[in-house]
């Protein structure tokens, strides 16, 4: 009976002792709970918890932007939520050292937070984050680095040169631009567009087709962030053939006006820079956001003009780039053919 009495006194035992160290495993889980929330999430993704006493800013991705302004993510310390009067203040230091208010907002009630509409000035941006209470600024956050570059790349074409004759249905385009950045040569008689990419020591190198007659290339050069220029060179790919060129006037269309109208002249020359008289001219517009518009064809004047005009519907609202296209055909030989482009915006 002892021997029975007494084991059942250590199974009372053990099992107090282990609830014992199950409740205090529960009460050390609480005691991190309360002093490390854990990840946050926003929109933007995961954000790190922020130790006590400040805010904790992520490092933007990327780093370097064009844009004029940015959104900012963070997380905020538990011993910072809840206190009221409170502001989250986000500053941002330029390149010339002044600081200015990225933004100020009302205190945030979760650990995440994600600001829009942070301006940026040209070159280094600093951004810091700090609470305010009743006027007076907390301990700050981290800093995170912001460049803006607004640098357009250099393009330059080296090859072929201004009103180079060349032979065949293309023609390789070289040049120089900006190490890595993006290349678009555009043949703008065609439309034809041709893609690659500046190598690391900024050449590029890129195939095109070409028409019979001028061929006006042109050449865009992107840089990482979006930043772009331009260059262009005409061409001509076979002196037998006669020469055609496209006015278009106004070249741009901007919406909130009305009419929205132009008028387009096309004049024609034979290979001896005599005017093409006589022949049947048909213009064709291509224009964002609508079909192919074709205008009624007329016959070359004495000067080897032809004349279209056409007005856009006072519904039509699409912005972009358009092109005209002029077709003289000839009682014997290939048509004449060149283009033109223009551009429609809502507003000057």
């Amino acid at each position: 009976m002892r021997t029975i009495t007494a084991a059942l006194y250590r199974l009372v035992g053990i099992a107090a002792l282990l609830l014992l160290i199950v409740a205090a495993l529960f009460a050390v889980r609480l005691v991190l709970s309360i002093g490390d929330s854990g990840p946050s999430t926003t929109p933007g993704g995961v954000i790190p918890s922020a130790a006590p006493g400040a805010p904790l800013l992520v490092a933007p991705s990327p780093a370097t932007v064009a844009a004029q302004t940015i959104t900012i993510r963070g997380s905020l310390p538990d011993d910072l939520l809840g206190l009221s009067d409170a502001t989250l203040l986000i500053k941002v230091e330029t390149e010339d050292g002044s600081v200015i208010t990225g933004a100020e907002v009302e205190l945030p009630k979760t650990p995440a937070f994600e600001i829009s509409g942070i301006p940026l000035a040209s070159g280094e941006n600093i951004i810091s984050a700090v609470v305010v209470v009743a006027g007076t600024e907390k301990t700050p956050s981290n800093a995170v680095t912001v460049t803006r570059d607004t640098t357009a790349p250099e393009v330059l074409i080296t090859s072929p040169t201004p009103s180079q004759l060349v032979s065949g249905a293309d023609v390789t385009v070289r040049g120089e631009a900006e190490v890595d950045a993006n290349i678009q040569v555009r043949n703008e008689t065609s439309g034809i567009t041709s893609n690659g990419k500046a190598n690391s020591n900024g050449q590029y190198s890129i195939n095109i087709s070409l028409r019979n007659g001028i061929n006006v290339l042109s050449v865009t050069a992107t840089d990482a962030v979006g930043n772009s220029s331009r260059a262009s060179v005409e061409i001509t790919t076979n002196a037998s053939v006669g020469r055609v060129t496209v006015v278009v006037n106004p070249g741009t269309i901007f919406l909130n006006k009305s009419p929205k109208s132009f008028r387009i002249t096309a004049t024609a020359t034979d290979s001896t820079g005599a005017p093409v008289v006589g022949a049947n001219v048909c213009m064709m517009i291509t224009a964002p956001g609508l079909s192919p518009i074709s205008l009624p064809c007329s016959l070359s004047d004495s000067n080897g003009r032809a004349i279209g005009e056409y007005t856009f519907p006072e519904n039509y609202a699409t912005e972009g780039r358009g092109l005209i296209l002029a077709t003289y055909t000839l009682t014997q030989g290939d048509p004449l053919e060149a283009t033109t482009p223009f551009t429609v915006k809502k507003k000057p």
